[in-house]
Order: structure tokens, then sequence, then C-alpha cells
């Protein structure tokens, strides 16, 4: 089943106090484009990040974006410097009881005061840390995926109906195809007629003008690559691979076959139907803009 470029996933990864949490999302785009937003503990993956989202999708505009809550963009971890902390009260609370000054030291003054607060380095190697950006980042990655599987398969149950109709002017097209020269044979005669008068035709001649003229309005060739066309696009559409680029391919030959097809007739109810399925093909072709 085919699957949208357009989607938005999000995962959370908690660790020893740490909290990871991960942002992705995607728009249409003919490669497939990482940018990402990271810290600097996070920054040295950046090329696996890149290479671990580009083996999920195959197209699309991907923006990613990681933080690393309760650490510094190294990777530290603010934790309380006790033992400064309980210095600052203890000496606090000597100048009061020397100078007999009211107590004035409350929590946002503590906290104000150098090194209560000090960054320390996390326990994480780098192997653990890169094993926790690589969890958080596919579950993202699945988040994201199953929305675009969702918006997938409503952009194939609408391509399907699209193929429907165009199916139904084809059929229209296919069967008015051989009644064509049977009336181009009829209005020449008709002309020749007139314009002769008496004269005896050569028939050797008029046979030779008719498989001429036969020849040029003869679409079968056409309607059966339309016809075959119209079934391939419908087995990717339902089929499991990534197909974006293929339907797309199809869509150029079913408008060039469609084309074609109202050239050679030169018959108002070919062309209308060709006008019907021209519009159908372009619609379909707006909806594979977003197929992945």
């Amino acid at each position: 089943m085919i699957r949208s470029m357009t989607g938005y996933g999000s995962a959370e990864l908690d660790r020893d106090g740490l909290s990871l949490t991960a942002e992705i999302r995607s728009v249409n785009h003919r490669f497939c484009e990482v940018s990402l937003r990271s810290p600097k503990v996070v920054s040295l993956f950046e090329d696996r990040i890149r290479q671990l989202v580009a083996d999920r999708f195959s197209r699309g505009k991907f923006n990613l974006t990681i933080t690393w809550s309760g650490a510094g963009e190294t990777g530290e971890e603010l934790k309380v410097n006790e033992l400064v902390a309980d210095r600052y009260v203890a000496l606090l609370e000597k100048l009061r009881l020397r100078y007999k000054l009211d107590s004035g030291l409350d929590l946002r003054t503590l906290a104000t005061l150098p090194d209560v607060f000090a960054w320390e380095h996390t326990a994480f190697s780098d192997e653990e840390t890169w094993s926790l950006v690589k969890d958080l980042v596919t579950r993202a990655c699945d988040s994201m995926d199953v929305m675009k599987a969702r918006e997938g398969q409503a952009l194939a149950k609408d391509s399907v109906l699209r193929l429907k109709l165009v199916r139904e002017q084809l059929d229209l097209v296919a069967e008015r195809g051989p009644q064509r020269p049977l009336e181009a044979k009829e209005r020449l005669m008709a002309r020749l007629r007139v314009l002769l008068a008496d004269i005896e035709m050569d028939p050797v001649r008029i046979a030779q003008e008719v498989a001429m003229m036969a020849d040029r309005l003869d679409f079968t060739e056409e309607c059966v690559r339309l016809s075959a066309h119209l079934d391939q696009f419908h087995s990717l559409i339902e089929g499991p691979e990534q197909a974006g680029r293929k339907l797309n391919f199809l869509l150029q030959e079913m408008n060039r076959e469609a084309n074609t097809i109202g050239s050679k007739a030169n018959d108002v109810e070919v062309a209308r139907a060709v006008i019907v399925m021209k519009e159908e093909i372009e619609r379909l072709r707006e909806q594979v803009q977003n197929v992945e």
C-alpha cells in the first residue's frame, strides 16, 4: 500500500532523571533530505541519525528535532552542590546571630548564590548515548509511519476511484474506435459521388484511400497501452513497494496515450472522453506528488 510523504511523529524516553524527546515532520520532496536540530551531546551521531531516517523513507524533506532535558548541551546533568549549600546556610546563620539580624534567607536567595548548582558529566558512554538516541529516533519514525500509512490509504482509495473513471471513458473510446473508419469511408464516398457525378470511380484507388484513412484513424494500440498502464497503476498502489516515482512516470505515459487517441480519432465523442480522461489523469498526478 502506498504511503504519503507528509507526516508527523514523536517519541519520549526517560532514563536516570534525563528526558529525551524527538519530533519529526516530513513534507513533499523529490529526494530524501533530513534536517536535524539537536544538543551537542547528540550532534556526534548526526550522520548515523540521518542514515537511520533515510533507511526508513525513500523520499521527503524531514525535519527532526531532538531535545535532552535535564542535561546541558554537552550532556552534563545539573545537580545541587549540597556541601556548598550547607556551608552557605551555616555561615549566613552565624552572621545573623553575631550581628542580631533578621533572617532573610529564602530559597530564591540561596539559589542565586555561586556554585550552589553545578553541571556534572553523565555516566553514559558514547555507545549508551547512541543506543538511547537510536531507540528514540526509531520510535519517532514508527509514529510518523503510522500517519503516513493512514494518509496513503486515503490517497489509494481516491486513486482507485479516479482509475475507474478513466477506465470507463477508455471503454467508450475503444467501443467507438471500429466505427470511425466506416464512418470516414461513407463520408468519402458521399463526397466523391457529388464531385465526380457520372464519372466511374476506380475501386482500387478508393480502397487505397480508405485503407490509409483507416490506418490514420486507428487508435487501438494506444487504447491497449493505456489499459495496461491503468492495470499497472492499480497494481502499484495496492502493492508493498514504494512506488511514487513509478506512478509519476506512468501518469506521463497515460497522458501521452490519451493525447494521441484524441489527435488520431478526430471525433467529437472521442474528444469528450479524452478530455474527461485527461482531467482525471491530472488529478491523479496531483495526488501522486504526495506519494512516497
